[in-house]
């Protein structure tokens, strides 16, 4: 086992070695290709009437430019973000006091509508609602009012004293009730609702 750990670590030894000694190679072949590409070029600026000097200028200006450039961009941008931190910062506070007004216009339009709700609501619970006539009670109470009267007049006289009777004073000295005539009983007969047998 322990020379299984030997073995791979003499590997890993030998790929990194190899790996390096490529390294190396690209790095020199990598070099006599630029050097060959630059020859190259010169010979290609040189046939234009150009030369190698002239290059190095015309580089040297344009990345002088590309700096100044640069930093004026830089310079602007600073501007520009300290303004536009300013105007973030106005805008907050614009948008914080707007955000506060429509909270109180909420609130207010809220109450309006839960009063203009709860007025729909009673008008819609009146109209709902039947109306109600009042003189057919008056007609049903002077109905109630003829139907006792009726009642009353057609009541036999001896329920319903219309005039007031005279009171008759019995005498202290009859101690035995008068004997009843037979024109009393049969007229007694008749009110009672029964025939009487006499005619």
């Amino acid at each position: 086992m322990t020379r299984a750990g030997e073995s791979v670590g003499k590997a890993v030894g030998t790929g990194i070695r190899a790996v390096r000694r490529g390294a190396v190679r690209a790095g020199h072949v990598g070099a006599d290709a630029a050097s060959t590409w630059a020859e190259r070029a010169e010979e290609k600026l040189a046939e234009r009437g150009v030369t190698a000097d002239r290059v190095r200028g015309v580089v040297a200006d344009r990345a002088g430019l590309l700096v100044e450039k640069a930093e004026e961009v830089e310079k602007s941008t600073r501007k520009t973000r300290k303004q536009l931190a300013k105007k973030a910062k106005g805008v907050r506070k614009d948008l914080v006091k707007a955000a506060e007004r429509a909270r109180k216009e909420a609130k207010v339009r809220a109450k309006d509508v839960r009063k203009a709700a709860k007025q729909a609501r009673k008008e819609m619970a009146a109209a709902q609602r039947p109306s109600r006539r009042k003189w057919p009670w008056v007609l049903a109470v002077l109905a109630a009012g003829a139907v006792a009267g009726y009642v009353a007049l057609t009541r036999r006289p001896q329920e319903v004293h219309l005039e007031e009777e005279e009171t008759v004073e019995p005498t202290p000295s009859r101690s035995t009730p008068p004997a009843a005539t037979p024109a009393d009983s049969e007229a007694h007969a008749t009110r009672n609702g029964r025939v009487s047998d006499r005619s």
